[in-house]
C-alpha cells in the first residue's frame, strides 16, 4: 500500500501589498501548481531541480507548514500530534538551534513524543550517534561545532525520531500487545547533505538508503543530480513550481528533460558499477 499520496497539490501564497488595497490582496502568486506522485513504503523518491523551484516547499507542505490545495493523503499516519511526531520526521534546509545543549541532548529531542522509557531511549540516541559517525562528539556542546558536524547532530536527531515502528502508547493499562503498531513511517529531508564532506556524504546516502529499505518512505531534496541518480528509487522534477517529470531515474534523467530543467547543454554516460546516468556538464 502506498505510504505517501500527492494529488494535484497546489500552493499559492498572498502578494505583498498594503492591507487597505483588497483588490491586491485577494491575487495570489503560485508556488506549486498541480503536483501528483506517490511514495511507496521502503522507497526513495527526491525532488530535483533549479533553484526556486519549489522543492522545500513541497516538503513544508506535505509536513502541514503551507496550506494548499489538492490532497495530501497519508493513509496510516496518525492525526493526534504527539503520534504523528512517531510517524513523520523532517530535517528541514536551515537547523537554528543556538542554546548550548550537549549534541547527545540535541538528539534526545527527537525521543519527547515517544513513550519508551530512559534506557530504551538512550540506546536509541546512541545508535543513531553512530550512524552519523559523531559518538567521539556526543559531550562537546553543539553551538561549538562545525557547520558540517552540526548537519549530523540534526541528521541523528531526525533519525532517532523514526527510528523504530512504535507502538501508539505504552502507557494505561492494556498490554503493549493491545496498543496498534505505528508501521508507516515517513522520512523527509531538505539538503541532507549540506556542508558535508565527501566521505561523511557518502556514508549519509548509504545510511538512508538502509533506513528507506526497513519500509520508511523517504522523500529528500538534492541538489547533487548524480547523487541523487545514485540512489533513489524514483525522481520528481520541478522547476518553477510546476511538475516536469516524475518516475524512475531512466525515465527522469534524461537529455531533454535535464536541459529544460536547468537550461544548460549536457552529457549523459553510465555509472560502469550500476548503470546509474552520470551528468556531464559540457
Amino acid at each position: 500500500m502506498s505510504t505517501l499520496n500527492i494529488q494535484d497539490l497546489t500552493i499559492a501564497k498572498p502578494s505583498r501589498t498594503y492591507l487597505n488595497d483588497e483588490r491586491a490582496n485577494k491575487s495570489k502568486s503560485i508556488l506549486i501548481k498541480d503536483i501528483n506522485f506517490t511514495i511507496n513504503a521502503g522507497e526513495i523518491t527526491t525532488i530535483i531541480g533549479p533553484n526556486g523551484a519549489g522543492k522545500s516547499t513541497l516538503l513544508k507542505a506535505i509536513m502541514g507548514d503551507w496550506p494548499h490545495t489538492g490532497k495530501i493523503v497519508m493513509p496510516k499516519i496518525a492525526d493526534e500530534p504527539k503520534l504523528r511526531a512517531r510517524q513523520l520526521a523532517m530535517l528541514p534546509q536551515f537547523s537554528l538551534l543556538n542554546f548550548p545543549y550537549r549534541v547527545h541532548e540535541v538528539v534526545a529531542l527527537a525521543r519527547i513524543p515517544h513513550d519508551t522509557g530512559h534506557q530504551h531511549d538512550n540506546k536509541i540516541i546512541d545508535e543513531a550517534l553512530n550512524l552519523m559517525d559523531i559518538s567521539l562528539l556526543k559531550n562537546r556542546l553543539y553551538t561549538e561545532l562545525s557547520g558540517g558536524e552540526k548537519q549530523r547532530v540534526q541528521l541523528a536527531r531526525t533519525f532517532a525520531q523514526i527510528w523504530e515502528a512504535s507502538l501508539s502508547s505504552r502507557s494505561g493499562q492494556s498490554s503493549d500487545s493491545e496498543q496498534p503498531i505505528l508501521d508507516d513511517r515517513i522520512l523527509l529531508l531538505d539538503e541532507p547533505t549540506t556542508a558535508l564532506d565527501l566521505g561523511h556524504r557518502n556514508d549519509l546516502m548509504k545510511a538512508i538508503k538502509s533506513f528507506a529499505q526497513q519500509g520508511v518512505a523517504t522523500l529528500m531534496v538534492l541538489h547533487d543530480i548524480n547523487l541523487a541518480a545514485r540512489f533513489s528509487d524514483r525522481l520528481l522534477a520541478l522547476r518553477q513550481g510546476e511538475q516536469v517529470a516524475f518516475g524512475s531515474v531512466t525515465e527522469v534523467i534524461t537529455v531533454d528533460n535535464m536541459q529544460r530543467l536547468f537550461n544548460t547543454d549536457i552529457r549523459l554516460i553510465k555509472d560502469p558499477e550500476n548503470n546509474a546516468p552520470i551528468i556531464i556538464n559540457d
